[in-house]
């Protein structure tokens, strides 16, 4: 069982580059060619499924677009979709922090209120207190993964002042830094976690009961502007996919597993533990957005600036109500 999680973590850990992407916003479309759209994604994780799921049920074709998903470093993805790079970004918070600090985009979609993360330790790491002065792996400074690590630790008495956070990138690549010992812990999701414990790694803390979103959607305002059709097509594309990973549990394994080679335990451990939680609307109260700003903004901005669900909203209309 290690070789073959061993061979997933390598597989996972391969990404690739979006330094020559060609400028989304260059584009010129014709009214009956397949309208291009570019998405980044952060994590080759069972987060990114409703965009593969989408492409693999011919969702996105069936709106009439051609969708090219591009893994990007999440504290790219705000700078990205401004110049027009990609046409949209799901990283979340890193994403939304930039809106906060004035980036010209809004949030228009949600994928996963509440990213079910753990922290993951080395096997002579007992209690939470053994932290202090060790290292704890995350994605990006300040990303979604390392403020809910911080959070769930504080709440078991630790002061996450006393771990240094070092920026390693995606979650494959966690894990092997944990494995490794290049790091003391890593905050990671669904199926790294899983995966982890098979190789002996503990589970410290996880997951959340009061998490941040782990994925969304975010793009320009020029994009809104400019194309709002196009927004609305991509969103009704993903929230069919969202109903159809919603209501299919066993073929939605077997796509995960597809996308991410892993052994099937571990692929239904990813879906219980996160898919299953996904939006059915793709929507977030004001109340949820707010308490979001309160804790990743260091100023807070008018809702307006921030968010816009009419697009969600409108899709789910057309598509009618979920079961």
């Amino acid at each position: 069982m290690k070789d073959t999680v061993r061979r997933a973590i390598c597989f996972l850990g391969l990404f690739f580059s979006a330094s020559y992407l060609p400028r989304a916003a260059n584009e010129v479309w014709s009214a009956d060619a397949p309208q291009r759209v570019r998405i980044a994604y952060a994590s080759r994780s069972s987060s990114a499924m409703p965009l593969y799921m989408a492409l693999q049920k011919g969702y996105f074709k069936a709106e009439g677009l051609e969708v090219e998903i591009i893994q990007m470093n999440p504290r790219l993805g705000a700078t990205a979709v401004v110049n027009g790079d990609v046409s949209f970004a799901t990283p979340f918070t890193s994403t939304f922090r930039g809106i906060l600090q004035g980036f010209p985009m809004k949030l228009v979609f949600i994928h996963l209120k509440k990213g079910p993360y753990y922290v993951m330790v080395r096997p002579d790491i007992k209690e939470v207190q053994q932290l202090k002065g060790k290292k704890l792996g995350v994605a990006t400074i300040k990303g979604t993964d390392q403020l809910v690590a911080e959070e769930m630790l504080q709440a078991k008495g630790f002061n996450p002042n006393q771990l240094q956070a070092v920026a390693i990138g995606d979650g494959p690549v966690r894990m092997q830094a944990l494995v490794s010992g290049a790091v003391d812990a890593v905050s990671v999701a669904p199926p790294h976690d899983l995966m982890l414990r098979k190789m002996g790694y503990p589970a410290l803390a996880g997951p959340p009961e009061v998490g941040l979103p782990s994925a969304g959607m975010l793009t320009s305002n020029r994009l809104i502007k400019d194309n709002p059709l196009l927004v609305k097509r991509t969103l009704k594309a993903l929230l069919r996919s969202h109903h159809y990973i919603l209501e299919n549990r066993q073929d939605t394994i077997q796509t995960l597993i597809k996308w991410l080679p892993q052994p099937l335990d571990i692929a239904e451990h990813s879906y219980d533990g996160e898919l299953k939680t996904l939006s059915r609307d793709g929507i977030m109260t004001d109340l949820e957005i707010d308490a979001i700003i309160a804790r990743v903004g260091e100023k807070k901005r008018p809702l307006d600036e921030v968010r816009d669900f009419s697009f969600a909203r409108d899709a789910m209309k057309e598509l009618g109500p979920a079961r």
